[in-house]
């Protein structure tokens, strides 16, 4: 192999294929990044078996072949190259040698027979969205979902696709967010869990707002190509739980809040609260006013908050940091907060639409 390329491109592809770099000491080919020339590109692709990405540059092939660098050094290496013309070569099964300027590198490399290769007929289903919308419905949902690998299920979002809309949903145990989007295509009704580290590698590919993301996936595995990257990812499979039976229908408190009022008083309140285990921020609603109350060896807070109020006072507590990591992602002016009682679910919702859902559980206190 032997290929000459510009190296920003170089330097931009390695990033980011380099996401799916293996750590696992087993498999050391899994730390290496696949390289392949042939026409007029140089593909790189780099894998843990769970996630595989790929992205394709233009090169100046002057011999084809393929090799497997290992990707940690690769990566830091020629980031130091962005501004050089390289010169790429594998003459050698075990060594890649790298020219820029007037100098000359070698690095030890893999046997390209050893690096597993990755099926992309993944065509079943399909659906296709703009990419803002896709950016909005992760940003509103991954953060909710489980870092416990005890309940592998809840690590992902589920997406269900049906009526020209699609409905992301994740939840940990305490808390569940829910965001939908129209979807300009759709193969069919249908449903997936796509693992939380997959849409976070997803929405780094993505660079155009207006542009549509066209997402495909069969019964365990899913692809996204766009800008010359192919990402593919495993599916996590199993039945997730079934959240409609979850999220209450009727209350006896309905509040419509202004979210950055409320979520500037939230986050002083949390300042003093993080000294307290739990982190409790407590809301006081009564007389269309919500008192934010924080209590610590540190302090304390009391901030009233306008609100317009239907219903009945009710005090309830929260683990602050499931309000705010929630205030600082919604983008509407206003929204409306429902509740029953101290000990039950709380529910936010726009005040206009359904395009989000956010549901916590509060914290046991004393009256």
């Amino acid at each position: 192999m032997k290929i000459i390329c510009d190296g920003l491109d170089l330097s931009d592809a390695v990033l980011k294929v380099s996401k799916a770099l293996g750590v696992k000491k087993t498999n050391p080919v899994l730390e290496g990044i696949y390289l392949k020339a042939k026409g007029d590109t140089l593909t790189l692709v780099a894998t843990d078996t769970e996630l595989t990405i790929e992205k394709t540059i233009r090169a100046e092939v002057l011999m084809e072949g393929e090799t497997v660098v290992t990707g940690k050094f690769f990566a830091e290496f020629v980031k130091k190259l962005e501004n050089e013309q390289v010169e790429l070569s594998a003459a050698e099964e075990n060594q890649l040698k790298i020219k820029y300027s007037d100098s000359e590198s070698e690095m030890q490399c893999f046997s390209a027979e050893e690096f597993p290769r990755t099926d992309k007929k993944i065509n079943d289903n399909f659906f296709v969205m703009k990419q803002s919308d896709f950016k909005r419905i992760v940003n509103m949902t991954v953060f909710a979902c489980s870092q416990d690998d005890s309940r592998p299920i809840l690590k992902g979002v589920l997406f269900e696709i049906a009526n020209a809309r699609v409905t992301a949903v994740a939840l940990d145990g305490f808390r569940l967010a829910l965001a939908r989007a129209n979807v300009s295509g759709f193969s069919a009704e249908m449903k997936a869990i796509i693992p939380s580290r997959t849409l976070m590698e997803i929405m780094r590919l993505l660079e155009k707002d207006e542009d549509e993301l066209k997402v495909t996936f069969n019964k365990n595995t899913l692809m996204v190509s766009t800008n010359g990257t192919t990402l593919i990812s495993r599916l996590l499979e199993g039945e997730f739980i079934n959240y409609k039976q979850i999220i209450p229908s009727e209350f006896v408190t309905n509040l419509r809040v202004n979210v950055k009022t409320l979520a500037a008083s939230v986050e002083r309140a949390s300042v003093l609260a993080r000294s307290d285990r739990i982190s409790i921020v407590k809301f006081d609603i009564k007389e269309k006013l919500m008192y934010v109350l924080a209590k610590s060896e540190v302090g304390n807070v009391n901030e009233p908050v306008n609100v317009n109020m239907e219903g009945k006072d009710v005090v309830i507590a929260f683990n602050s940091k499931y309000i705010t990591e929630f205030l600082r992602i919604v983008e509407d002016e206003f929204i409306h907060i429902f509740l029953n009682s101290p000990i039950a679910p709380c529910i936010i919702k726009p005040v206009n639409g359904d395009d989000f859902l956010y549901l916590v559980l509060p914290v046991r206190i004393n009256a």
